[in-house]
């Protein structure tokens, strides 16, 4: 009976310092099993706080792996029914907080805002849907503005525009690249090249659309990119949505200036939507059709025939609002993450097989 007991308390020990290197191990692959970003970087911030906290949680493994070892002993079809329900927790995992839509304040109301605003007498003319701002005018002004015009941009502009920045700028974002990307190659879990979810992303370097390609922002939610350089479309390049979507919900601001191709000719439908923010200065190339804003609040806001409209759809969740109120803080987009307890359960598998292996070793 004392030998049998210490060979238990053996066993027990062994199984415990197994499982705790195997758990390790097994959060490790984990990691690259779930991860969506592209050229192999990690998740985003929101995957490594789960894995901390797994990791914290790995006194747990032990304990389950232990009873689960007893277990399998006399109901051999156990390992394969708790595999099948990690899986189901994978597939039915937590979800995470992607983006929030920065409230624009007062400014929701400018199509552009610039210290200098630029136009060129172009056929068919620029045409502003909202208000415009400036300090510097155009030599040829726009053909229509529907808004007031103010000379200069009122101050309370400028901090709004500053703290929205702020607030794109530390929210927590997936990381395409340290260096430029191209949007329209981007994959996103299992979405096509250029097709992009709800969510904030962000480069180490410019982010740019290919020329005549087009990058669709894919459902209803809030979308923020932030280059780490410049934004640059090609020419007839387009930025769409694609199963429902509002142009106040989407935000680009890049650290450098931003510059929209031309297109080969006037479109009525827009060929690229969202809110840029860019104190660097935004050029928009000949017949660009913006659902969105050109906000550059102390730069120069270039145009050439365009049309620039403000939204006036309601943003996501029902914050904020179109035309008069800036889109607000919309509602929270949320990102597929893996479940802790998948993590967990995963592990205890792991060990399993681990311990089995040990055991079939001869002695």
């Amino acid at each position: 009976m004392r030998a049998a007991a210490q060979s238990d308390a053996r066993h027990r020990r062994d199984n415990y310092q197994l499982s705790s290197k195997i758990h390790a191990k097994s959060v490790a692959r984990i990691i690259l099993f779930r991860r969506w970003s592209v050229d192999s970087t990690p998740y985003d911030i929101v995957m490594s706080a789960q894995i901390a906290s797994a990791l914290q949680s790995q006194h747990v493994v032990p304990r389950i792996t232990e009873a689960i070892s007893r277990l399998s002993r006399n109901h051999p079809v156990l390992p394969a029914s708790l595999a099948f329900a990690a899986l189901l927790l994978m597939a039915h995992s937590d979800a995470a907080l992607a983006a929030t839509a920065p409230s624009l304040g007062s400014t929701g109301t400018y199509g552009v805002v610039a210290s200098t605003f630029t136009n060129s007498n172009t056929p068919p003319q620029t045409i502003i849907n909202g208000d415009v701002c400036f300090t510097t005018p155009p030599v040829t002004p726009p053909l229509t503005v529907t808004g007031s015009i103010a000379t200069p941009c009122p101050p309370a502009i400028g901090m709004e525009q500053a703290l929205a920045l702020a607030d794109v700028n530390t929210q927590a974002c997936t990381f395409l690249g340290a260096g430029a990307i191209a949007l329209d190659s981007v994959v996103i879990g299992a979405n096509p090249p250029g097709t992009i979810p709800p969510g904030c992303y962000f480069s180490g370097g410019a982010i740019n659309i290919t020329a005549s390609t087009t990058v669709t922002l894919n459902g209803a939610g809030v979308y923020i990119f932030r280059p780490g350089g410049a934004l640059t479309t090609g020419a007839n390049s387009s930025v769409i949505f694609a199963g429902g979507g509002c142009a106040a919900d989407v935000s680009w601001a890049p650290v450098g200036a931003a510059t929209l191709g031309a297109n080969a000719a006037p479109s009525s439908a827009p060929t690229f939507v969202g809110n840029i923010l860019s104190a660097a200065g935004i050029t928009l190339g000949q017949f660009a059709n913006v659902s969105g804003r050109a906000l550059a609040f102390g730069g120069t806001v270039t145009t050439d025939a365009n049309t620039i409209t403000v939204p006036t759809c309601t943003p996501f969740g029902g914050g904020g609002g179109g035309g008069g109120g800036g889109g607000g803080v919309g509602g929270a987009t949320q990102i597929p993450t893996l479940s802790e307890w998948a993590m967990i359960l995963v592990a205890a598998l792991l060990a399993i097989a681990g311990v089995a292996a040990v055991r079939r070793q001869p002695k």
